[in-house]
């Protein structure tokens, strides 16, 4: 890869930096609870990797942008994989909860961007402007349905199971997750669409 940055690498360390923010957002959350938190975050951290929330241009590694990415988002995700699963198995905190969460934050996402929605794929590209999705090259996602009122889409590789099963948690809680971020997303953006997730696995935004 280049050794110059482009908007690219910052597309990326955006999306980064976004879930660092709601990954606080959860530990604040656990701390109103009476959740001995602090400790949890600072084992997790000490393992996995903290959050640098400097301008990327003063500490990326300018010799290897990829993979100081990579190294990134993967910290990240084990985080939010570690901390969700200990909240949930170890302080009675239920998926409801967080998700709640996720969609709060997904409204909140809504009001600091400004989205030109003339179809349900304008939409989807926005939600994966904050959605963490591996690495442009991944392509995980396959488009099955793009027209005026509909764009749906399969995921064809999970790269997020292998953080989850290397603390144990469970890859579904990730999606669950996930799908109420979207939720909270796309109707903050446009109260006229709406997020569904078929029985098989088939995600869609929807208009009307």
């Amino acid at each position: 890869m280049s050794a110059f940055l482009g908007r690219i690498h910052y597309w990326l360390y955006n999306k980064v930096l976004w879930h660092e923010e709601l990954l606080e957002e959860i530990m604040s959350y656990a701390i109103s609870k009476g959740i001995p938190a602090e400790e949890m975050k600072s084992s997790i951290y000490e393992k996995y990797g903290y959050p640098d929330n400097k301008p990327l241009e003063e500490i990326i590694d300018h010799g290897n942008i990829h993979g100081w990415l990579q190294s990134k988002i993967q910290s990240v995700e084990y985080r939010i994989a570690a901390v969700v699963t200990g909240l949930i198995n170890k302080h009675q905190v239920t998926i409801g909860e967080i998700s709640e969460l996720y969609k709060h934050n997904g409204t909140r996402a809504a009001d600091l961007v400004d989205v030109e929605v003339t179809a349900p794929r304008d939409l989807f590209t926005a939600v994966f402007d904050f959605m963490l999705a591996g690495m442009p090259c991944d392509r995980v996602h396959e488009t099955v349905m793009d027209s005026e009122t509909e764009f749906t889409w399969q995921t064809t590789a999970c790269l997020h199971k292998e953080y989850w099963d290397a603390i144990g948690g469970d890859v579904n809680n990730y999606y669950l997750l996930q799908d109420a971020w979207i939720s909270g997303f796309v109707k903050g953006i446009d109260s006229n669409y709406s997020f569904v997730r078929s029985a098989s696995g088939l995600s869609s935004i929807r208009k009307g």
